[in-house]
């Protein structure tokens, strides 16, 4: 009976309209745009707190870390070594001229020989590596440094010891190597200077005129020829000034070996373009080389 008439009144219950849904509907977004715009308003409104400044911390320092560390314990350290006001003087090692040769496997492809010694470069050679060096400059690969640079050799300090090594394709000896282009002529005086000038433009503009400066004569043994014997000329000004002394047995000629009877001919005709000349001569059983220029 009571589930009939719960049905019943159920039944009779008439669901809400669509126009009342929409209504409500329309009111809750109404409040909520309200509410959005209010928090929009509020944020123009509102001053914004700007970021606050950055202070640096005080930090308290105690007796004992402002005596732990003293400007005195840094300079009683001596970390540049102690100043000796009578200490001696440490000479520096002269470069032997006539060092040894040297048993490192380097090649010296190159030198630039100067009169002034901050400009001499050697081009070195070590296991398939090629540099320019300067001297004082340790040659990579190995603990030795260069010393000194001529025209046919350089010396090499290695471990303290002197050792020459030749410009490849130049033998060893152990005559004292000739000083860099230009020194001789350098050192004499203005008159000589003034006439070795003049005989240096005379070759230049013919190389063959070389020979009536320096005299050479054949020199042969059993028959075959050993070299020319080397002599001065009409003028001894170039021949004494680059080294040369009387008897002199002349054996090579810019490379060129001057036992070979036909090699004399053929450097008649490369001579008209020679700038510089590089003669290798026997004397006292050593072999010297001297260096002509004529720039």
């Amino acid at each position: 009976m009571v589930a009939a008439n719960w049905l019943e009144m159920l039944q009779a219950k008439r669901p809400m309209s669509v126009k009342t849904l929409t209504r409500i509907a329309t009111w809750l977004l109404v409040v909520m745009l309200a509410w959005l715009l209010g928090r929009l308003v509020w944020s123009l409104l509102q001053p914004t707190a700007g970021p606050a400044t950055w202070q640096a911390k005080t930090v308290a320092v105690s007796p004992a870390n402002r005596d732990g560390f003293q400007v005195s314990d840094v300079l009683g350290m001596h970390l540049f070594g102690r100043y000796q006001q009578n200490a001696p003087v440490v000479k520096k090692k002269p470069v032997a001229q006539d060092a040894p040769e040297t048993r490192l496997n380097l090649t010296l492809v190159g030198v630039v020989a100067s009169t002034e010694p901050g400009t001499s470069l050697a081009v070195i050679a070590n296991r398939g590596r090629q540099n320019t060096y300067g001297l004082n400059e340790a040659i990579e690969g190995t603990r030795a440094t260069l010393q000194a640079v001529y025209v046919d050799r350089v010396i090499i300090r290695n471990s303290g010891r002197d050792e020459t090594l030749m410009l490849d394709g130049m033998k060893f000896s152990k005559s004292q190597p000739q000083p860099q282009p230009s020194a001789a002529a350098n050192s004499q005086p203005a008159a000589v200077a003034g006439d070795l000038g003049r005989i240096k433009q005379e070759i230049l503009e013919k190389p063959q005129n070389l020979f009536s400066y320096i005299r050479l004569s054949q020199v042969k043994k059993d028959d075959e020829l050993v070299g020319y014997r080397v002599n001065p000329g009409k003028e001894r000004a170039l021949f004494d000034a680059v080294g040369l002394q009387p008897n002199d047995l002349a054996v090579s000629l810019n490379g060129n070996d001057l036992t070979d009877p036909a090699v004399m001919a053929r450097l008649w005709t490369e001579l008209s373009e020679a700038t510089e000349f590089m003669l290798t001569v026997e004397r006292e059983g050593q072999l010297h080389d001297i260096y002509i220029e004529l720039r």
